[in-house]
């Protein structure tokens, strides 16, 4: 039985983790707009000069259009230890996560509104 569980990918699915990849989360200052960026570990990321990485950014957020300018340093284990932003803000993930979610749970509750009011 084990054999075919393995076999078929029966179980719990795995979660996928993106080892490549280094998340960084931005707020617009201008109209709110949260865009969840990747900086890819090998071809985005430049070597510093005190051993960690540095990134250089412009971001673009799909409501207004306007520009945040980021520059992220990291360490050697890529965590932020210090960053530049003009246009905007940088979230924690979980800042991240919890706006997103509320504003689905906005989304929603509108959206049960409108059909309550064409029926």
């Amino acid at each position: 039985m084990g054999f075919l569980k393995k076999l078929f990918g029966g179980g719990e699915p795995k979660k996928y983790v993106d080892k490549q990849g280094v998340y960084f989360y931005v707020e617009c200052a201008n109209c709110g707009a949260r865009v969840r960026v990747r900086a890819d570990k090998q071809h985005d990321l430049q070597n510093s000069e005190g051993g960690g990485y540095e990134w250089h950014k412009t971001i673009v957020d799909s409501r207004c259009f306007r520009r945040i300018q980021t520059v992220v340093q990291l360490d050697a284990n890529y965590q932020m230890t210090s960053h530049e932003i003009s246009g905007g803000r940088f979230l924690t993930e979980d800042e991240y996560l919890a706006a997103e979610a509320a504003a689905a749970a906005a989304k929603t509750r509108a959206e049960a509104a409108e059909v309550g009011e064409t029926e």
